[in-house]
């Protein structure tokens, strides 16, 4: 072993043994899945008509409506096929039992729930 592998294996030692490792930021597994935005897996990089959408998406109207509402039950106020942050999803306005809109997005390429919200002002 070299001088230089002594020193830093000494150094890494003494470093883990103070506690001095655990200063570095350790990743938050849950967290960083439940709050990093998703997006969808079909990319969208340039303008393209709406006429065209239809003919990209992977999975249908009908299955992502149904992803839609088997996430939030209720009644479906509206839907569309958009592309948002570059991606192409479908979005689905829902009335939930207690009258608050909750918006699903739907992945239009493998149709996975990419988030829900709900509006809490129903404006």
């Amino acid at each position: 072993m070299t001088n230089t592998a002594r020193i830093s294996s000494l150094v890494s030692s003494l470093l883990l043994s103070s506690g001095l490792l655990l200063l570095t930021p350790l990743p938050s597994f849950g967290k960083e899945a439940k709050d990093a935005p998703k997006t969808s897996s079909i990319k969208i990089d340039h303008k393209i008509a709406a006429s065209e959408l239809p003919a990209l998406a992977k999975i249908s109207f009908d299955e992502a409506l149904k992803t839609a509402l088997a996430s939030v039950p209720g009644k479906l106020l509206k839907a569309e096929l958009e592309v948002e942050d570059g991606g192409l999803q479908y979005s689905a306005e829902i009335v939930t039992a207690d009258k608050k809109i909750t918006e699903v997005e739907i992945d239009a390429g493998n149709g996975k729930v990419l988030a829900i919200d709900t509006d809490e002002h129903n404006d």
